[in-house]
């Protein structure tokens, strides 16, 4: 990550005093801004990495788009990009439909089996019950039942038999359908997609490179928006619910307005900073010839209200008195102050002795 951090300790100017509750003031409740200033890069707002998944030496049959060209299509649209050699996959695929058709063919063989089968355990089972009317009639001998009654128990296991051949059948069918879909998805996956309106910002292969498994093949990033990253300390992560974060462009100073600001969970191990990412539109980047958006130097100002750096007091609770400039409290207590610059109605003074937390009164210059 290009990130470079250029904190700048600047007093801003004091705004004009706010109206005073009952007349008392909390100077502490107004400290000085101080404002920090970070310069960093500008890069693609995603990035999508095209890589390749073959399994062995595979080469490349097409490159569609060479560095720099824009995706072309409608949002939410992915376009081939590159094309990968799955000849050997194809004729898998030739020879796993002809699996099919034999495995269907024997399925339908199968069902026939069985039909049959069933009729013939059906007629066994239908002789049986004859023969057993007329042996208790009398009619019949228990050797032609017993003969007639291993007919029909055989004639039911030959239709067993052929039922559970025809569920095997039918599995073997559903077997060879699945491995056909894989193949169908591998010959899928030899077309890389990329999404449209994206851009080619790096292509690593050409027609006819040879490939290997996690090889790099294209790297394509969206321009429609653009980030920066800053690394801040909490102090300064705090402020940023309270101070409005100032952005410009280096080179000409135009003001840029991001779409959202984004501050991460985990802090650097050493420097304790969080990552604090700033989205930025397109729009917002007024680009010259050859400027793609990417790499520009952004500044990014932020304000840090510090009390160390002074304290804001209207002017009607200040005053002076002989060479020093002093304020009281509501206590009656007196202390020095050192007046930094003053505007209108009040003054940016600093104080050694002054609690955090007093109250003042209004003073006039004796």
């Amino acid at each position: 990550m290009n990130l470079l951090i250029l904190p700048l300790i600047l007093l801003t100017a004091i705004p004009s005093a706010e109206s005073v509750d009952g007349e008392r003031w909390k100077p502490f409740d107004h400290p000085a801004v101080v404002e920090r200033t970070f310069t960093a890069f500008t890069q693609p707002g995603d990035t999508l990495s095209l890589i390749s998944g073959a399994m062995g030496f595979f080469k490349v049959d097409e490159v569609v788009f060479a560095e720099g060209d824009r995706i072309p299509g409608r949002d939410g649209e992915w376009v081939p990009a590159i094309r990968v050699d799955a000849s050997i996959d194809i004729a898998q695929k030739k020879s796993l439909e002809i699996r099919l058709e034999l495995a269907k063919s024997a399925t339908e063989t199968a069902r026939l089996a069985s039909v049959r089968a069933d009729s013939a355990a059906r007629l066994a089972s239908k002789e049986l019950e004859r023969v057993a009317a007329l042996l208790e009639k009398g009619d019949a001998s228990q050797s032609i039942y017993d003969q007639v009654l291993q007919r029909a128990e055989e004639a039911t296991a030959v239709s067993d038999t052929a039922r559970v051949a025809f569920a095997d059948s039918q599995l073997s069918v559903r077997l060879v359908e699945s491995e056909l879909n894989v193949i169908e998805e591998k010959i899928k996956q030899s077309t890389l997609l990329a999404p449209a309106g994206w851009y080619v910002e790096k292509c690593e292969v050409v027609q006819g490179s040879g490939l290997t498994m996690g090889q790099h093949m294209m790297t394509l990033v969206d321009r429609s928006h653009f980030k920066v990253i800053l690394a801040l300390t909490e102090e300064e992560i705090r402020a940023l619910s309270v101070s409005p974060l100032k952005l410009s462009r280096v080179i000409d100073g135009s003001e840029i307005q991001p779409s959202k600001i984004r501050v991460g969970s985990v802090p650097h191990p050493e420097t304790h900073r969080r990552l604090v990412t700033i989205d930025i539109p397109a729009e917002e980047l007024s680009l010259r010839t050859y400027e793609t958006g990417g790499g520009l130097e952004i500044r990014a100002s932020l304000g840090i209200p510090d009390s160390r750096g002074g304290v804001r007091i209207p002017k009607k609770f200040i005053g002076q008195q002989l060479e020093q400039w002093i304020v009281k409290d509501t206590e009656g207590m007196i202390y020095t102050v050192y007046p930094v610059r003053s505007d209108e109605t009040s003054w940016l003074v600093r104080s050694k002795d002054m609690p955090v937390g007093i109250e003042l009164v209004p003073l006039t210059t004796e």
